[in-house]
Formats: C-alpha cells, structure tokens, sequence
C-alpha cells in the first residue's frame, strides 16, 4: 500500500495556499481533472540524522516512524528532535499519508493511479 511522507512545513503552505483542506484526520487534494483524493493522515516523524559521532543503533535514520510506533519504541518526541534512550535524532514532523476512498478504506494503488496520486500531489508545489 502506498504511503507518503508529508512534512509539517508542506502541509502548512498547502493549507495556507488553499491549495488542500483539512478534516479531522483526512487532507482532501483539490480536484484533478474531476477527482479529488483523499488522504487519511497520522501524525510521524522522519529520522533525518543522529546528533553527535554515534552510530545509528535504533537504525532509523532515513526512515518514517508515526507517533504510536515512537510511544511502542520509548522514543520522546518534541518538535524537530526524538530521544531514544541514550541517542537524540534530529527529525523533521509530518504525517504519514495514506490514499483512501470516500469510505475510507485504504486504496490499492496500480502503477497508473500511483502516477496520477503523485501527480496530483507535485501539482501542489511547495
């Protein structure tokens, strides 16, 4: 299933720009060519790199954790940093996005509908 990082700060400016609308747990992309999609957000974070010279012994530098899989690691969350146990990770805050239809239930994305989800999504801009 398809699945998208969405930084906080994009989010913003496409709210801001009137670009998306927001409703309770869904982003709602404007219409492209006669069809809006929807998708269901959960608040995550993506590891952008360890603070300090150790090495990454959680292995999730590079990697998007949504909150409920942070409290299940013991991870302390605030703003753009997460602390696990002896480590702190820079992160950048965001959602993770998921496709789904007007029921919301997730969708099964083919390789055609992925390209127009992503389309849609670069016509946003930034």
């Amino acid at each position: 299933m398809p699945r998208i990082f969405v930084a906080q700060t994009l989010a913003d400016s496409w709210l801001a720009a009137g670009r998306v609308a927001l409703e309770r747990d869904l982003l709602r992309l404007s219409p492209v060519g006669g069809t809006a999609t929807d998708l269901f957000i959960n608040p995550a974070v993506f590891f952008e790199r360890i603070d300090g010279s150790e090495s990454d012994v959680n292995d999730v530098v590079g990697r998007v954790k949504t909150a409920q899989e942070l409290a299940q690691m013991g991870a302390d969350h605030y703003e753009s940093s997460v602390v696990m146990g002896d480590y702190a990770y820079t992160v950048v805050p965001g959602y993770l996005a998921i496709p789904v239809d007007a029921k919301g239930a997730e969708l099964k994305l083919d390789g055609p509908a992925w390209g127009r989800l992503v389309g849609q999504i670069e016509s946003l801009g930034a």
